[in-house]
């Protein structure tokens, strides 16, 4: 196992590089496409497909029952548990997609879908079903840490989807147009993995492997499905309680504020749960990488949010068109508060997961989901839409409380990884608060507050760490493999 660890450490890195990368492109691509978004489309139907997708992400919980996560976490998995795995999924989504088709008078009902609304709808049912079929050849790359591909495919996925939105939308389609972006970049997304592992899936039940299977896969989709409780069952309330305007006002700031994470958070966590499932049982080296994942995480997040407070109010002024959204800012900062303080959460649970500690996720999940369902209420009666941000920001103070439990399992030093960011984004917020008080044109100081906040971070925490940082990325970079 010792002779492995440098070449895992590279492919690891190699993996975070590729999916950053592919985010990067997928970021630039989405900006693109999501200001198309809320130029063509109304706040309200912005809300739409915010809530469609919520309900599209819950009936995702129910085809999965973690069997591509307990494949990751497996040893040394046989080919016919692949095979078994892939059977259940195919009964599970094909189950899902006709129960969904079956309840559309439902869904009609409850949040008065117009005919593009239906149309969203059924499309997303259908992306949902062929999408299904990726996760198995998928998992299959992330064993071997074969990220390239996997990101490659991410990559042609997005590519399809915002270029045939938008294309779509300029030609008036309206809502339309996500359905078709949407029904498109599943077949291709999934034609893609199978083209890149060259797997061939086959139907195969065996009672003994699934048995295996689901023992770890239930109780970490139990927490997912928490999730679903916590997260996009709100989602279905506050659609319902706020109506679709305020819920896209919501759903604007909240997706802006959360976009860091989708890009940082989720690539480096994904590359790093098979790689700390690997050394489950070296507590000392999973502490080492836990530091090292929140060093790094924070060293990019923190100024991204810092940054973000100061440049979407003048960003929403400056852009033609985006003055619709200036009411949803205050949201918009809340959520970025959020954010920052679930960057240090997430990283922590899936450590919890890697080492086997899932009731431990699970214990965690359901203080989140009382918290949610007691202050989101109260606080939406008092300050409106606005008042979901807020009670996210003060529920994520729990970060504190995931900490202390993860460190009786693992001796790891918190405020050692988060200390240079931490400094360094503090000397940034200065200048760009100083900068604030100065009046200009709003595009000029959109591109000033993007150079001195920029030019102070970094200059900051080069001169802290002396650059220690981008030698220990240079050192694994170069690496031989073993």
């Amino acid at each position: 196992m010792q002779s492995q660890i440098p070449n895992i450490k590279q492919k690891g890195l190699f993996g975070v590089i590729y999916f950053l990368g592919n985010s990067t492109y997928s970021a630039i691509l989405g900006l693109a496409a999501n200001l198309a978004f809320t130029i063509f489309l109304k706040p309200a139907e912005y809300g739409l497909y915010f809530i469609v997708l919520s309900i599209m992400t819950i009936f995702g919980y129910f085809t999965d029952l973690g069997l591509a996560a307990s494949l990751v976490q497996k040893k040394d998995p046989k080919e016919e548990e692949f095979f078994t795995a892939f059977t259940i999924q195919l009964a599970l989504v094909t189950s899902v997609v006709l129960l969904g088709f079956l309840l559309t008078p439902l869904i009609i009902y409850f949040y008065h879908l117009s005919s593009e609304g239906i149309a969203l709808y059924r499309a997303m049912l259908i992306s949902l079903f062929v999408l299904s079929f990726k996760s198995i050849p998928s998992t299959r790359l992330e064993r071997k840490l074969e990220y390239s591909k996997i990101v490659l495919t991410q990559a042609i996925e997005s590519t399809f989807f915002n270029v045939v939105s938008v294309a779509f939308l300029f030609s008036n389609f309206g809502i339309y147009a996500l359905a078709i972006g949407l029904v498109a970049r599943s077949f291709v997304g999934t034609f893609f993995m199978y083209y890149f592992t060259r797997w061939k899936p086959k139907l195969l039940f065996s009672k003994e492997h699934a048995r295996s299977i689901l023992k770890f896969g239930i109780p970490f989709q139990s927490n997912v499905m928490l999730a679903f409780i916590k997260d996009d069952l709100l989602n279905l309330y506050l659609a319902a309680r706020l109506g679709l305007t305020n819920f896209g006002y919501m759903a604007w700031g909240k997706k802006w504020a959360e976009a860091p994470l989708r890009i940082i958070l989720d690539n480096t966590n994904r590359v790093l749960f098979p790689i700390l499932s690997m050394f489950q049982d070296q507590k000392d080296k999973v502490a080492g990488m836990i530091e090292k994942n929140i060093f790094y995480n924070s060293l990019i997040l923190m100024p991204v949010f810092a940054g973000s407070f100061f440049a979407m109010p003048i960003f929403v002024q400056a852009f033609p068109g985006y003055q619709k959204w200036e009411i949803a800012i205050s949201s918009f900062s809340f959520f970025l508060l959020s954010s920052l303080f679930v960057s240090f959460i997430t990283p922590c649970i899936n450590v919890f997961n890697a080492i086997g500690k899932v009731k431990t996720s699970v214990g965690f999940m359901l203080l989140w989901i009382f918290l949610n369902w007691f202050t989101v209420p109260l606080l939406v009666t008092t300050y409106g839409f606005t008042g979901v941000s807020i009670a996210f920001a003060i529920n994520s103070l729990s970060f504190i409380l995931v900490l202390y439990e993860l460190n009786k399992y693992v001796h790891f030093r918190f405020l050692r990884a988060v200390y240079h960011p931490l400094i360094a984004t503090f000397y940034m917020v200065l200048m760009l608060w100083a900068l604030s008080t100065v009046q200009f044109s709003p595009t000029l100081k959109l591109v000033a507050t993007f150079a001195l906040g920029a030019g102070t971070y970094i200059f900051v925490i080069l001169s802290m760490t002396k650059g220690e940082f981008i030698k220990d990325i240079i050192t694994i970079l170069r690496t031989k493999e073993a």
